[in-house]
């Protein structure tokens, strides 16, 4: 049986991974919007640098070479935006978190992300916990800045086996193995007396049923 706070990094490294295709995409628009910004400017200061020397001595003369050979190229350099800051960002995290969860020593992996989701479930309990809270994390940076919504699609005609509220949401970003359904931060686990149906009930945690669940599996048989 998966454990719930497996199932949580589950969750978590595939929400991350449909938020960064957002990010990804805003990222790209800011680009284009600040190299946009940038010719402007080059192309200004270029027509300033074209103004004819004022005086007799200087009839016919157009200020520097150079900054008429700008002109004709116009690809100035210029920063990063936030955005793409955000991105560098959250980058070097799953980086970070690729690194501390393979057991080889200074492995690089080209695709940490991906690396993350195949060892959510193979992390202990404890592992899982913090891979959980570091990728929700991210997350959460990314859709405030980005003004996305919350991650997962409701679903309102099931009720909660713990709270009996129409909350619960489903998280079907990555394969059919991958699938699970949460209720609200705020539904948490009572333990081993606790309703809610979770193959292992654990105390405090938020609730979240696996893709072997019944809860889940009812997705496959509605779509």
């Amino acid at each position: 049986m998966t454990h719930p706070h497996q199932l949580h990094a589950l969750r978590a490294a595939w929400t991350l991974h449909a938020t960064r295709q957002h990010l990804d995409r805003a990222v790209a628009r800011e680009a284009a919007e600040r190299r946009a910004e940038a010719r402007i400017i080059a192309a200004a200061a270029a027509i300033q640098a074209w103004r004819p020397i004022p005086g007799p001595a200087a009839r016919g003369v157009h200020g520097d070479p150079a900054s008429r050979a700008a002109v004709n190229v116009l690809e100035p350099e210029w920063r990063d935006g936030q955005l793409a800051r955000l991105a560098g960002r959250t980058a070097d995290l799953l980086r970070w978190l690729a690194r501390n969860t393979d057991p080889r020593p200074d492995q690089d992996h080209p695709e940490p992300l991906h690396h993350l989701q195949r060892v959510a479930t193979r992390l202990g309990p404890a592992g899982a916990w913090h891979l959980a809270r570091w990728l929700d994390e991210a997350d959460q940076r990314i859709r405030d800045t980005l003004h996305l919504d919350p991650p997962g699609t409701p679903l309102p005609g099931l009720r909660c086996p713990r709270c009996a509220r129409r909350q619960l949401h489903a998280h079907t970003t990555g394969p059919r193995s991958s699938w699970t359904i949460t209720c609200t931060p705020t539904c948490t686990c009572a333990g081993d007396t606790c309703p809610c149906r979770m193959p292992i009930r654990l105390a405090d945690v938020p609730h979240v049923w696996g893709p072997d669940h019944p809860l889940t599996t009812s997705l496959t048989s509605a779509a």
